[in-house]
């Protein structure tokens, strides 16, 4: 469990993953051990589970959001284990949810422009057993952010 003190932490961090310790213990007004120690004990926890860089998707040839609904008609434990496995590779796709009701997956995808999802669409069906069920066009994001409110 976390405390308010945890989420304290989490928030700066969640915000600047980049701050030292010394910093984080200055903005609250503690010393810097219990910083480090709470820190330490979040990430053996799994509380924090890791550090990175957001990038500009556009900047780095990335630009298109593609939402992609799958439907798996024969719905077994080895189907599903063997789509999970594929889709874990494809660095195109940055986030996938197993679903409950009428769809079964949603995808988030990026790729550099339709002809690369197109290809990415002909990957995904010589999967067994899955269905692409629609495909959704980013426009534009109106919000973008993965920072947990705490």
């Amino acid at each position: 469990m976390t405390d308010e003190l945890d989420k304290k932490i989490l928030n700066y961090l969640q915000k600047n993953a980049k701050l030292t310790i010394k910093e984080l213990a200055e903005s609250l007004e503690m010393s810097t051990t219990p910083i480090f120690e709470r820190i330490k004990r979040m990430e053996r926890d799994g509380v924090i589970k890791g550090y990175v860089a957001l990038v500009d998707q556009e900047k780095v040839g990335r630009g298109q959001t593609v939402f992609i609904n799958i439907r798996m008609p024969v719905y077994t434990a080895e189907n599903v284990a063997e789509f999970e496995e594929t889709i874990r590779e494809m660095p195109q796709v940055l986030e996938c949810y197993h679903l409950a009701g009428t769809i079964d997956y949603q995808m988030k995808v990026v790729v550099e422009n339709i002809k690369e999802y197109d290809r990415l669409l002909l990957e995904i069906s010589k999967i067994k057993n899955v269905n692409v069920e629609s495909s959704v066009i980013v426009l534009h994001d109106v919000k973008q952010q993965t920072a947990i409110p705490l």
